[in-house]
């Protein structure tokens, strides 16, 4: 990532926090993240209110840590400084700095990147834009969206700009092809009976593509800084949608797990991605992501590469088809459509293909699926 939102502080500036309190909530493309104390110490002064987005590496607040004998006297100082940059409020006359003057002419206007964006994307003119931020900083939610407009969350306008560079960044090639599941469907109808998790079809697949990367180690690496990383941890992701969007949490180790196991391990993880909660170890890292859009009655899905992966697998609705059999008479069947995205800087055609052939082989015989990899 390369910038989050803050979107809530815990503490007010003067109050004191215990160690592994959480102190703010940063929002990503991903998940709202809790960020917490490392240390018992007392909040001096927040430099970003909660809306603003804020680059990674950016200071958005001071707090002491009690090394150095924080005094009341501090606190108090801190407080009268930020005191003495805001403009009167109810008939108060506080001082204003010369910088914020400055801001309220005609040749500088104090506003976050994203509310400037907003504006010019509005056609917005900021001088008539009152901001209600620190100091009279504009921030995006005070743009006024155009009559045919909506405001985006943060997660959406971080996620829109990591699939734009992606798309322009990772030269994609794809591979598809027709997979039968009539013998993966009824392993599904057995664990339901036999297991205490219900596991669900994508359970199976992400499984199917963890053995895959066991399989073939070669595929599982990743593209960073102009070099080639090899991985071997078979983490696959499952892209999810749910009310603030889509994320990907990742399924650590999924090709040396079995498929009850994964099982127990996404009910729990669905339910955090439905809340906005994932924590970190549950994203980013792995080659791949499942992208499974059977649900929605679709062929086949050609999905973007995830940023930092290597590749994304769409997997389409179960359709009932007849193909030929042993003595070339139809025969239904019951198949999916699948589609690999691949990031052509580290697969070609041969090795995407081996791994696409070795994940049909685990779906059409789905028992191994049962076993520790």
């Amino acid at each position: 990532m390369t910038e989050g939102a803050v979107i809530e502080w815990k503490f007010k500036p003067g109050q004191t926090f215990n160690k592994g309190q959480t102190i703010f909530v940063v929002e990503t493309d991903k998940s709202a993240v809790d960020i917490e104390s490392e240390q018992a110490g007392v909040l001096l002064e927040i430099v970003h209110d909660a809306g603003n987005t804020v680059a990674v590496g950016e200071v958005v607040g001071y707090w002491e840590d009690g090394q150095g004998d924080v005094s009341s006297d501090l606190v108090a100082q801190v407080s009268a400084q930020k005191m003495a940059s805001t403009p009167a409020v109810s008939g108060v006359n506080v001082a204003v700095s010369p910088a914020l003057r400055r801001s309220t002419d005609s040749t500088r206007i104090v506003a976050t990147p994203l509310a400037r964006r907003l504006a010019r994307e509005s056609s917005t003119d900021l001088h008539h834009v009152r901001g209600t931020g620190p100091g009279g900083r504009i921030k995006a939610a005070d743009v006024p969206l155009g009559p045919a407009a909506t405001q985006p969350s943060s997660s959406q306008l971080i996620l829109a700009k990591r699939l734009v560079s992606a798309k322009q960044t990772i030269p994609h090639f794809y591979l598809a092809l027709e997979v039968e599941v009539s013998d993966l469907l009824a392993l599904r109808t057995q664990l339901h009976s036999a297991a205490d998790v219900r596991v669900s079809l994508n359970d199976l697949f992400v499984a199917a593509a963890g053995r895959a990367l066991l399989d073939c180690p070669q595929v599982d690496r990743v593209w960073s800084d102009d070099r080639i990383v090899r991985l071997g941890t078979t983490d696959v992701g499952m892209a999810v949608h749910s009310p603030q969007g889509l994320f990907a949490p990742v399924v650590r180790g999924a090709g040396r797990m079995t498929v009850s196991q994964i099982a127990a391990k996404t009910r729990p993880m669905l339910e955090r991605v439905r809340r906005g909660r994932l924590n970190a170890l549950e994203m980013g890292g792995g080659s791949l992501t499942i992208s499974n859009a059977g649900m929605f009655d679709v062929t086949y899905i050609t999905p973007i590469i995830n940023p930092g992966q290597a590749m994304i697998l769409g997997i389409g609705s179960v359709r009932e088809v007849f193909r030929p059999d042993a003595n070339g008479l139809p025969a239904l069947r019951r198949e999916v459509g699948v589609v690999l995205a691949c990031d052509h800087r580290i697969l070609d055609g041969v090795a995407a293909l081996k791994f696409l052939h070795h994940f049909k082989n685990c779906v059409q015989q789905p028992q191994r699926l049962t076993t520790l990899g």
